[in-house]
């Protein structure tokens, strides 16, 4: 876990500064610690035009704030429309430090390895580092990784009971949470973060910040594709307040093989996570990643 600093170009340095003024403009904030900065380059070129270079950055932010109230939720909203591909996790300074203290994977990392951009005090936030304890949590994280993957298998088994008795209103809800814990699952075994998300949208953007796979697997270029993805992520809430609420029975039955593709594509990753000699993070060898940088072990 105790690896070298994540590593940031002049201009993600810079980038991330205005990023700070921004939140700091807003909201009450103590630090602000870039936990991962992916930057992505591919080229385009059509008949009309000639070829040129995209570049897409994506920041993953460990925010800090005054009060122990969490804000994340506006405060995604808020920094998303001024700077989209900024990625914020929020919670209180006291909450971080109790468990940096406690050998937590995730805020230990983050706070030995990220980047500060913000500090209200002028003070780092560099915790000792034991080892012995630091592998303790880890091991803790792979039990985690397994109950949760579990429940998630339990979820996807009983959507497909319910496609199969025509219960079909059940079957969207169930494969929500059966993504939703499947992303935890993931999450808590690659970076040691207990997430509390609902929102699948945004677990999956989490994912992205160490592997595309589970993201990608949910394409979303095509109304049909949106539409599809925006049905399942909408049955956390619709199948609980809508009273009309209706499942059209053939997209109950894509996505069952949809989140099954997802949940054995977890376990994949799973596999290669705990191989021996593999490394923490996953990144598809293909991938165009001009950058990769996350704070993240790099022999976990």
């Amino acid at each position: 876990m105790k690896n070298d600093p994540i590593k940031l170009s002049d201009s993600q340095i810079k980038e991330l500064q205005e990023i700070a003024t921004a939140l700091t403009n807003q909201y009450q904030i103590e630090k602000i610690i870039c936990f991962a900065a992916i930057n992505k380059s591919s080229g385009e070129t059509n008949v009309f035009n000639r070829s040129k270079v995209v570049s897409v950055k994506n920041y993953y932010l460990l925010v800090m704030t005054t009060e122990v109230t969490r804000v994340e939720h506006a405060m995604q909203d808020f920094i998303s429309k001024l700077f989209p591909g900024t990625f914020v996790i929020a919670h209180g300074l006291e909450t971080v430090m109790n468990l940096v203290y406690k050998y937590d994977t995730f805020f230990l990392n983050a706070c030995l390895n990220g980047a500060l951009i913000y500090t209200s005090d002028g003070f780092t936030m560099i915790p000792d580092f034991d080892e012995g304890k630091a592998e303790e949590a880890i091991l803790k994280d792979c039990e985690a990784f397994k109950r949760i993957y579990n429940l998630a298998l339990g979820f996807l088994e009983s959507a497909w009971n319910c496609l199969e008795n025509d219960f079909d209103n059940n079957v969207i809800f169930l494969l929500h949470q059966a993504v939703e814990q499947g992303c935890r699952a993931l999450i808590r075994l690659l970076t040691g973060y207990r997430s509390d998300i609902h929102n699948i949208s945004r677990l999956l953007d989490f994912c992205n910040c160490f592997s595309t796979e589970p993201s990608a697997l949910f394409r979303r270029h095509f109304a049909k594709e949106k539409h599809l993805f925006k049905v399942l992520a909408a049955s956390y809430s619709d199948a609980r307040y809508k009273d009309n609420y209706q499942v059209v029975d053939h997209e109950a039955d894509l996505l069952c093989t949809q989140v099954q593709a997802f949940l054995d594509l977890i376990e994949e990753l799973a596999k290669k996570e705990t191989a021996p000699g593999t490394a923490r993070t996953t990144v598809e060898a293909s991938a165009e990643v001009v950058d990769y940088s996350p704070a993240l072990p790099a022999s976990l």
